[in-house]
């Protein structure tokens, strides 16, 4: 059985922009590589090797940003018909592998940057592995992973009216974490559900290297929550973090789904009962940000620093990596008490 909670604004937290940085190829456009000038539609970050990782939804290019803020173009697999950008202008937009969650999987000395499609259609089932080899390059490669999806799409407990994977970490070398954003109209009975779920990534590695003899991993841990809103717009998942000792930090953006406007993003902490709490971003003059959070990661170095990346929906704008500071009580799990009829719903 699944636990239902339901996140409350946490007044005593803040949240703050520190710098905002487009995000622009050093090495610039290529028409022969299919490699655009800038990141176009950032969908998920992750601290990979020594550098910032970015993935996007649109673009079969990986973003690695150094600590001089130089971003570096690293081409993933091109499409069956040789694209690695796709968009409406093309005419292939429906060919776009969707991905939108990475996380770093670290096993003994080994370790991979992992991406996962969004499994909103059947086109979007993949999983992206980057590696490195011998020699000490990136390989990256698609694997098709349409039994996976299946199962995510099935367990209605997790899925609700509609698969949407926005986010994804890893708790250890074997337990990664997915989140599920619930953005879809209801369908057949069920509603739109944020959920997140936990599975074994050592059964996932099994399943993708031989799915005929062994079954995807089951979702394990399933837990739905109820956001709340912002300017009157419901919140939904877009990525997270652990911050360890099953701690775990969160975004989530209130989008209209009529309109497409963005109201705002949030970050939350989710603590290892599964109660959550957030605050409203504010950017560098402490107004309300509006921007909608596609990824976050924590810097390695400082506990109060959070990086995350925007998607304008523009593919001729850059995409924008931001730094941003919470605060000491957010991450001690500092807050004023609650009534027992506002903590988690069974």
């Amino acid at each position: 059985m699944s636990k239902h909670f339901r996140a409350l604004q946490e007044p005593r937290w803040e949240a703050r922009v520190l710098a905002r940085h487009d995000m622009t190829y050093r090495e610039g456009p290529s028409e022969e590589a299919d490699r655009p000038a800038h990141v176009r539609a950032a969908s998920g970050l992750s601290a990979f090797r020594e550098c910032l990782a970015v993935i996007q939804d649109d673009a079969n290019w990986l973003a690695l940003i150094d600590a001089d803020q130089q971003v570096t173009a690293v081409p993933l697999p091109p499409s069956p018909a040789g694209d690695r950008v796709f968009s409406k202008k093309r005419g292939n937009h429906g060919d776009k592998y969707d991905l939108e969650a990475c996380v770093t999987v670290t096993s003994g000395n080994n370790c991979e940057l992992v991406g996962f499609s969004s499994g909103s259609r059947s086109e979007r089932e993949w999983v992206l592995r980057v590696r490195e080899d011998k020699g000490g390059e990136l390989k990256a490669v698609f694997v098709p992973a349409p039994a996976f999806y299946a199962a995510m799409r099935e367990n209605k407990t997790f899925s609700g009216a509609g698969l949407n994977i926005e986010g994804a970490l890893a708790f250890d070398h074997d337990r990664v974490r997915l989140f599920q954003r619930g953005n879809s109209e209801p369908s057949d009975g069920s509603e739109a559900i944020d959920a997140t779920a936990d599975f074994s990534w050592a059964a996932l590695c099994e399943h993708l290297s031989a799915p005929d003899r062994h079954p995807p991993p089951v979702l394990e841990n399933v837990r739905t929550y109820d956001l709340g809103t912002l300017g009157g717009v419901r919140l939904t998942f877009s990525d997270a973090e652990h911050l360890g000792d099953g701690r775990v930090l969160f975004s989530a953006s209130a989008e209209d789904g009529k309109t497409g406007g963005i109201r705002g993003s949030v970050l939350g902490i989710i603590e290892r009962d599964g109660e959550a709490r957030w605050t409203h971003l504010v950017d560098e003059k402490s107004r309300p940000f509006t921007g909608k959070i596609e990824g976050l990661t924590l810097d390695v170095n400082d506990r109060q620093k959070v990086y995350f990346v925007i998607d304008d929906d523009d593919e001729d704008t850059p995409s924008r990596i931001y730094h941003a500071v919470v605060s000491d009580a957010m991450l001690d799990g500092a807050a004023a008490e609650k009534p027992d009829a506002l903590r988690h719903l069974m």
